[in-house]
């Protein structure tokens, strides 16, 4: 966990300019929008920790749930001849209740330091994330592929050091981004595409220190960012959640 918890802090000191600490604090925030969280169900069979992707699909087997390495041994088993023979659907939830368990869980290729992560592989130390594939140092995401220091992210290829983007690829140091694409160092953001050192910009591409689709060149950007940035910051300390979002950023208060 200390590998996670010294990611986690250098991520936020890349995007925030202070070290944040105490992952699981922030847990509640970091899932509020992902596509999937990570659920926790008990194995049948030892009431061991199964952990589950809060998707449809795996809704009913969270209920029959076995470990993957109980569901290798489980498949041996099997109803006697003479309830075969007496089977009707009047009859099948009890006859076939000793072999209809199964496993959700899905680990690919080798895994360093992951822990209570749903269907996951290759792995480094990525923590309470879903669909973790070629991850490494991941915490509370869904699908975030092929990329790197990652924390509340959902459906997300190539990127690294984000905080709560989705739908996007190929973004660096991104906080609150949206359906982005070639992107770095952009806050509270949608539909954005090659834009870098960007705030607050909607359906936009090729824009440079920007703030609501509007270029002010490097030294006015870098003052306003400080001082937005440090909002941020200072209320994710002192609240473990930050009230505005992507999606609600321009919604006028009633």
């Amino acid at each position: 966990m200390k590998e996670i918890e010294a990611a986690f802090a250098t991520t936020t000191s890349i995007l925030l300019g202070k070290k944040l600490s105490g992952l699981d604090d922030y847990g509640p925030w970091l899932t509020e929008s992902l596509a999937a969280k990570v659920d926790r169900a008990k194995s049948v069979k030892s009431g061991k920790d199964v952990f589950v992707p809060t998707l449809a699909f795996y809704e009913k087997i969270g209920k029959n749930s076995l470990t993957l390495e109980e569901s290798l041994a489980h498949g041996a088993n099997a109803i006697s001849e003479k309830d075969a023979e007496g089977l009707a659907m009047a009859n099948a939830s009890k006859a076939l209740a000793g072999i209809m368990s199964t496993t959700p869980e899905v680990m690919f290729d080798k895994n360093i330091g992951t822990q209570e992560c749903a269907d996951y592989g290759p792995t480094q130390y990525c923590y309470r994330s879903a669909y973790a594939w070629f991850e490494k140092f991941c915490g509370y995401c869904f699908w975030a592929r092929t990329s790197e220091y990652m924390f509340g992210c959902s459906s997300i290829l190539d990127s690294k050091f984000c905080i709560k983007c989705s739908d996007s690829v190929n973004l660096t140091r991104c906080f609150e981004v949206t359906d982005g694409r070639n992107c770095s160092d952009v806050y509270f953001s949608h539909n954005v595409e090659n834009c870098q050192d960007c705030m607050f910009c909607f359906n936009t591409k090729n824009r440079r220190h920007a703030i609501g689709n509007v270029e002010l060149g490097r030294e006015k950007y870098m003052e306003i960012k400080k001082k937005v940035v440090g909002e941020i910051a200072g209320e994710l300390e002192k609240e473990k959640r930050y009230r505005h979002t992507v999606f609600n950023i321009g919604i006028c208060p009633k």
